[in-house]
């Protein structure tokens, strides 16, 4: 919390695909969406997908084992990415959060919001870095919702 003891808006950040959370900070602080953020006050959290290198631990299986790879974008879709929002959440007290993911990021928001509607709901809005999906054919309503919301764009017009 700042000064005023009020909350800060919490960014969790989902990196891409052979990367881990360490890609968000490698730049200079200058640069890195990591730092940025913080810098402008926001409370951030950094996730690692199953198997890099910080997310090489688990409670009973070696990495070196095969048991321990048996996994797809399918778990981490189901109970990864629901696990780790629900931990933010929880943490933080907020209701809401802002999720930004990168490329396998938002292959996992998409996969984890579309099939998990209370995860949908924790999430303010969702910025999509490299989307492996695009709205740019969508027609209709879809269309028209698929927009984002002016929040977001104040929060990029930040930086």
């Amino acid at each position: 919390m700042d000064s005023c003891n009020t909350p800060k808006t919490v960014v969790y950040l989902q990196h891409g695909l052979t990367l881990s959370a360490s890609a968000w900070i490698l730049n200079p602080p200058s640069s890195s969406l990591g730092f940025l953020l913080a810098d402008a006050n926001f409370d951030v959290w950094l996730g690692n997908s199953r198997g890099n290198n910080y997310a090489m631990k688990h409670v009973y299986l070696d990495p070196n084992s095969e048991a321990f790879w048996d996994f797809s974008f399918d778990e981490q879709i189901k109970f990864d990415i629901p696990a780790i929002i629900d931990f933010i959440v929880n943490k933080t007290g907020q209701k809401q959060i802002y999720y930004v993911g990168h490329s396998q990021g938002t292959l996992l928001a998409y996969g984890a919001f579309a099939t998990n509607p209370q995860v949908a709901q924790k999430i303010k809005a969702n910025l999509a870095l490299a989307p492996v999906v695009t709205t740019r054919y969508l027609s209709g309503a879809f269309r028209t919702i698929a927009y984002v919301d002016p929040t977001v764009i104040k929060v990029c017009n930040t930086f």
